[in-house]
């Protein structure tokens, strides 16, 4: 069984000014009055100056006890440096010489990173293209008498044949003794500080981020886990001794770390900031993360420095351009006011919840937030909801029930019919006759007494993509099959039945039983198209160890039809870019929605009118209009805005099998034409596939000797119905 984990809107008052700080002092009662606690961790915007505001800024660091900025921008075609330090309340100018003449001829430089060595030396690093060659290189210069000297490591300098590319600079740090360790790639690499020669080097072995800190002797490096992340504390050179220090969060969005000369570590990301003094054993919280920009989704973090004091500064990167910097410091006055705590629970972690919670709490700082889930982005695997139903129902039978769950992948009908669930018609009955609302997939939900307890916050859909067949013979179940039983050619490729009823049966899944009775005759034809579809594909026992069915990956060579889930506009561009390439079609497989983030509010909730206009705020635009690439919005104002939104940021190479070899493929975003096909799709969804594990067992065990031919429809039928007689019965 896995530990269930959670996140914090807020931390309660004993951890915030006691545990923590080691400087609060409890409540205290004179004469009846309570005294409210002072002291708590808080996060301030720092002010920028006007003359960088036509810099962009890429990097924060510490250098000497004081917190510097990187900028650049483009000047005639190149990239040029500054340097910026804070003294005094703002940031000042300390660009010296030889960065500010430092010009790349490139409009554009990535992976830019300026490193101080102990006696002042600075170095620079950059990835950047020049404008003839379209392979990014990596180079290296140091400051020396005012000069800026190139001593870029001659590997850096040598194409690899095999890949097409050169070496990729990740991370650099400068350490006390004048040498630089960086980390590519393929290599952490010990380099010589005065001519960038390789004095050691170690292939990577493991998967690192690009976080490269270092406090003068040691470097830490971030080594993603499964699930999870580590922090590799390294002893110099890259053989050196290896410590490897557990990470104080399991959140999968992300987190940033660096160190103070004596060796104190910080990380910082959406479950909040923590502290890790040198040679101690244990993390502590200084600040939840949901009250922090860390957990807002429309930025993201770039760096963290600390600055002598203490206080800790950490530069955003804002979607659409732009930054911003942030300092955290202990505030002995700032008191903390919370009236009502709620608890949220969710089978899988979300970033949309995560910006739900922090932008209520910002709206209404007198309620809290917290967020518990099962299981976050980095747990692979099936989920063990077993484990997952133990876990909520011992919540739920306790005095601290959650106030809202969200019960994806769980039997919701079980929560309903025990009385576990409130009605929630109040908050989205409204705001679908308003026209706020996707009506076609929210009102799914409504019950036969008028009632509804759920509603989904996102959705997707199966999309069906195929080459040399038109979207209409995609679309259902019957034209599919139909189409496969008129074609000699094979394109699906050859299928377990397991893998043919996990394509299929969630798509008539809720059509087969009705009342609690299985529906003979819906069944048996649904049964006639899988024969079909089995009959054109071809049924294998099993796989054998590296065999897979055919996905989207294999559109552009053997398969000719594959299903993929689409989960956002975002998430559309890699099978839409495949559609694109094999000059082919897609399709909403049976006009059918995926429901995701399925919510509802505990009907024993103490704080029930919160919760509900909590919910209003996660189905509101300005909580669903970002595309997080795990859902369609079913806000219909979101959803608009997010069809028309500009997604080449998001656009990426990768390579396929194609031709008869690998070639290239790019991700590019698709034409305002497909966007509108998406938007129009979306929009005239109105059937939820389902999902049942007895009925989905029971099929599998029934339909193999008749998808070989060997059983009859009926008594297949009669078969599944002996199946599940008595599980229709409970």
């Amino acid at each position: 069984m896995r530990h269930v984990r959670s996140i914090a809107a807020f931390l309660s008052l004993a951890v915030l000014t006691g545990a923590l700080s080691g400087c609060g002092k409890g409540e205290t009662e004179d004469n009846g009055a309570k005294e409210q606690l002072k002291g708590r961790w808080v996060e301030t915007r720092q002010e920028l100056p006007e003359e960088l505001a036509s810099w962009n800024l890429g990097q924060i660091f510490s250098a000497e006890g004081e917190v510097h900025l990187l900028a650049s921008r483009q000047e005639n075609g190149k990239t040029v440096f500054s340097e910026w330090a804070a003294q005094e309340e703002t940031f000042t100018d300390v660009t010296q010489s030889w960065l500010a003449s430092v010009e790349l001829p490139c409009g554009e430089a990535m992976g830019v990173m300026l490193a101080q060595s102990g006696d002042g030396t600075q170095y620079l690093a950059a990835r950047y293209a020049l404008p003839e060659d379209a392979s990014y290189r990596s180079c290296l210069w140091k400051s020396d008498a005012g000069q800026a000297r190139d001593i870029t490591p001659e590997k850096w300098t040598v194409l690899n044949e095999e890949w097409g590319m050169y070496e990729s600079i990740r991370g650099i740090a400068a350490l006390e003794d004048g040498s630089l360790f960086a980390l590519t790639y393929t290599s952490m690499d010990l380099l010589s500080g005065e001519d960038g020669n390789v004095l050691e080097s170690e292939e990577v072995s493991a998967q690192y981020n690009d976080t490269v800190v270092s406090d003068g002797e040691n470097i830490y490096l971030c080594a993603t886990e499964n699930p999870g992340m580590q922090i590799e504390k390294r002893q110099g050179s890259p053989g050196g001794s290896v410590t490897k220090i557990d990470f104080p969060t399991d959140s999968a969005y992300g987190a940033n770390i660096c160190a103070t000369e004596e060796g104190s570590l910080i990380v910082a990301g959406t479950d909040g900031i923590f502290r890790r003094r040198a040679e101690a054993d244990t993390w502590e919280k200084l600040l939840d993360g949901l009250e922090t920009d860390f957990a807002m989704t429309e930025s993201w973090c770039a760096g963290l420095a600390v600055q002598e004091d203490g206080s800790i500064y950490a530069l955003f990167q804002e979607s659409g351009g732009g930054a911003r910097l942030n300092r955290y410091a202990y505030d002995p006055e700032a008191v903390v006011e919370i009236e009502e705590e709620l608890h949220l629970y969710t089978v899988y972690e979300s970033p949309l919840l995560q910006q739900a919670a922090v932008m209520y709490h910002r709206e209404h700082p007198e309620v809290a937030i917290t967020i518990q889930y099962a299981y976050s982005a980095y747990d692979s695997g099936e989920a063990d909801y077993n484990a997952v139903y133990q876990e909520l129902n011992t919540l739920l039978m306790g005095e601290d029930a959650p106030d809202i769950l969200v019960l994806d992948g769980l039997d919701m009908d079980s929560f309903m019919k025990k009385g576990l669930l409130a009605d929630i018609g109040e908050a989205v009955g409204p705001m679908e006759e308003r026209g706020e609302l996707l009506s076609g997939i929210t009102r799914n939900y409504i019950q036969e007494d008028g009632k509804r307890y759920i509603v989904p916050l996102q959705f997707g859909f199966n999309m069906a993509l195929g080459r040399d067949i038109e979207a209409e013979n995609m679309a259902s179940m019957e034209a599919l099959a139909d189409f496969l039983s008129g074609t000699e050619e094979n394109y699906l490729g050859p299928q377990t039945v397991g893998e043919l009823v996990d394509k299929f049966y969630p798509y008539f899944c809720g059509d087969i039983v009705k009342e609690k009775q299985l529906d003979r005759e819906a069944l048996g034809g649904r049964l006639e198209c899988l024969k079909k579809i089995a009959d054109s594909c071809g049924i294998v026992e099993s796989r054998g160890k590296g065999e897979r069915a055919y996905s989207m990956w294999d559109l552009a060579s053997g398969a000719k039809l594959a299903f993929s889930q689409a989960t956002g506009f975002k998430n559309c561009m890699f099978p839409i870019a495949i559609v694109d390439y094999i000059q082919g079609s897609f399709a909403a497989y049976e006009n059918s929605f995926l429901p995701l983030l399925q919510t509802g509010i505990c009907a024993k909730s103490r704080y029930q009118d919160t919760a509900m206009d909590f919910l209003r705020l996660a189905l509101s635009e300005s909580v669903q209009d970002k595309d997080h690439y795990l859902g369609f919005p079913v806000n219909l104002a979101s959803l608009e805005k997010q069809a028309h939104e500009d997604r080449s940021e998001s656009e990426a190479f990768t390579s396929i099998e194609a031709e008869g070899g690998e070639v290239e493929f790019a991700i590019r975003q698709y034409s305002d034409e497909t966007a509108e096909a998406l938007l129009a799709i979306c929009k005239t969804l109105d059937k939820s596939a389902a999902e049942d594990a007895k009925i989905r067992e029971v099929l599998i065990e029934a339909l193999g000797a008749y998808l070989e031919g060997s059983q009859t429809n009926e008594a297949t039928v009669q078969r599944i119905e002996d199946g599940l007689k008595m599980y229709l019965a409970e």
